[in-house]
């Protein structure tokens, strides 16, 4: 520590000006021997704990740096012997000029009758005495007793002051009196501001005024200062209060500032969300600004100037943000209006099964197409809806006239089914199977029915057909070959994705059959000898049935195929006429 102190008063020794550092070197001085004292100390008991001769005697260990130190002191003592001296021999200089001015007040006083000239000296006098400076401190109180009972006695004496003096004395009387009724009322201003400049008017008025009747003066000037003296001390810790007003209110801007650099240099991430919340924060922070008060003259502009300059930065960054995803919002205003142009294209069409689906598929796209611009947004959504509500309205008054024809074709195959129940085979199998695929055509060619009773009407149909084919004893593949051709013209009145749909899982399970075809074929290698044979007829007839049905599904396929190739080709004819 003392090691830190030396440098700093060899350095303030550098200076020129003594009188500037003189206490600030006291200072160190005085902390650099009190540092020292305590170093003394320690090794003192440190020595006396130590095991020693008894005739010992202490020894204080200096630090190197004591010895510069006491070279400084040195050198400051002269310094300052010589400043003391210099400044004794002005103030000595300045005693003497004052003696010779009090001289010349005191013989213009006594011996001038020209009033011209008197005040001119005392005028003279007065200006000089001010510019004078100090005297030696004894010699300060009786000098300038001296100089004040000279000026009243320069007022009251001269004979041009005896002769005016009465007339005078009056007339400044009443002014103060005057003065002092006046700073009574100061008591009726509410605004501590206007009180204050009201009372400094009243003070320079006052000092304005020259001298009133000696036996009333000291009681006049006492009650007029007793009475603005509280205004201005009022005023005064009012001005402390804002002056720590104004500190706290620096530390709150700080505290604002940092605040505000904490979300400029945050990453925000790159969505409108992210970055109105971010700016939400911002202007909060601008909101608690203008709510802190004045953090006075020196610090409150530097302040502002800090947080604005944030602020614009912050802005800044949000506005190149948002300038890049104008560019990706210009792009997805792009994609929505490609497919507005599709849905408005798709608005146009009857094909209610094929097109259907396109139109929903072209509503999960938009929803996979990133927002626009919220002005651009709504304009092109009430686009894309309107062509959306066009095409399902129009579908929706033409599947109103359907739900009521599927009513009928309910009550139609039902009916049929009725007539299916109560027919008689004959007994020639070749006619009785060509009336019940006339039964078939005839179940065919009625249409759809409503959706609900679908599976109930198909059941009763199927009991009603399986009856009859029972009693002829048909072959299974027979009649399911029969069903699948009903099953097979429902699909081609539905959509494309029901067909291939359809197809999937017939191939699906031919694939399935045949892999399990294959593993039993396997599994009957590995069981030879005696006892096997009843396993491998298991496998067999199981295996037996599987390829049965991987023929079914074989016929069923091209079937599909073969029905779906010829409905294509008819299309093509319909829309390709000679």
């Amino acid at each position: 520590m003392r090691s830190e102190i030396l440098p700093h008063i060899q350095q303030l020794l550098d200076q020129e000006d003594l009188e500037s550092i003189r206490v600030e070197v006291r200072e160190a001085i005085e902390k650099f021997r009190n540092l020292t004292k305590e170093e003394v100390r320690k090794q003192r008991e440190a020595w006396a704990s130590a095991s020693k001769e008894s005739d010992a005697v202490f020894e204080y260990q200096p630090a190197p740096e004591e010895e510069a130190f006491e070279a400084a002191v040195a050198t400051f003592k002269e310094r300052e012997k010589v400043w003391r001296k210099q400044v004794a021999d002005e103030q000595r200089a300045n005693l003497e000029k004052k003696k010779e001015m009090l001289e010349r007040l005191r013989h213009t006083i006594q011996e001038e009758e020209n009033i011209g000239a008197a005040f001119a000296v005392f005028n003279e006098v007065r200006e000089a005495w001010g510019a004078v400076g100090d005297v030696p401190g004894d010699q300060y109180k009786p000098i300038h007793d001296q100089y004040y009972r000279l000026q009243d006695e320069f007022f009251y004496n001269i004979n041009i002051y005896k002769e005016l003096k009465e007339h005078d004395l009056k007339i400044n009387l009443k002014k103060k009196q005057d003065l002092i009724e006046g700073a009574k009322a100061l008591s009726l201003i509410e605004s501590l501001n206007d009180r204050q400049k009201h009372a400094r008017a009243l003070q320079k008025q006052w000092m304005d005024v020259g001298p009133s009747p000696r036996d009333t003066y000291q009681e006049l000037s006492e009650s007029f200062f007793d009475i603005i003296r509280p205004v201005f001390e009022e005023a005064k810790a009012h001005y402390d209060e804002i002056r720590e007003t104004f500190k706290t209110n620096a530390e709150e801007k700080t505290g604002l500032i940092e605040k505000l650099r904490e979300v400029v240099v945050e990453e925000v991430e790159a969505s409108h969300a992210a970055w109105q919340k971010a700016t939400a924060r911002v202007l909060d922070l601008q909101k608690q600004w203008k709510t802190t008060g004045f953090a006075g003259k020196e610090k409150n502009e530097p302040l502002w100037a800090q947080f604005r300059e944030l602020a614009d930065v912050f802005f800044g960054k949000k506005q190149l943000f948002y300038d890049a995803q104008k560019e990706v919002s210009n792009a997805f205003k792009a994609e929505k209006q490609a497919l507005i142009k599709r849905a408005e294209d798709l608005a146009k069409s009857t094909n209610w099964r094929e097109d259907g689906p396109k139109m929903m598929d072209l509503q999960k796209e938009w929803k996979t197409v990133g927002a626009c611009a919220p002005r651009d947004e709504q304009k092109l959504w009430r686009r894309f809806r309107k062509a959306q509500d066009s095409f399902f309205k129009a579908r929706k008054a033409e599947m109103t006239g359907k739900i009521e024809e599927e009513k009928e074709n309910y009550k139609h195959k039902i009916s049929l089914i009725e007539e299916i129940k109560v027919f008689e085979l004959s007994g020639k199998r070749k006619n009785d199977l060509d009336a019940l695929k006339a039964f078939s055509v005839r179940w065919n060619a009625i249409g759809f029915v409503p959706r609900k009773t679908l599976d109930k009407v198909m059941d009763a149909y199927r009991t009603a057909m399986d009856t009859h084919y029972d009693a002829l004893s048909a072959q299974k593949s027979e009649r399911a070959m029969e069903t699948y051709k009903q099953r097979l013209d429902n699909l081609l009145q539905s959509d494309v994705q029901s067909i291939k749909r359809e197809q999937r899982i017939l191939r699906e399970k031919l694939d399935r059959l045949i892999s399990r075809i294959s593993k039993t074929e396997e599994n009957l290698e590995r069981f030879t000898g005696k006892g096997a044979e009843s396993i491998r007829s298991q496998y067999e007839k199981s295996m037996g049935a599987d390829k049965e049905e991987v023929e079914d599904i074989k016929s069923k396929l091209k079937m599909l195929r073969q029905t779906v190739q010829k409905t294509q080709s008819e299309k093509a004819d319909d829309n390709n006429p000679d």
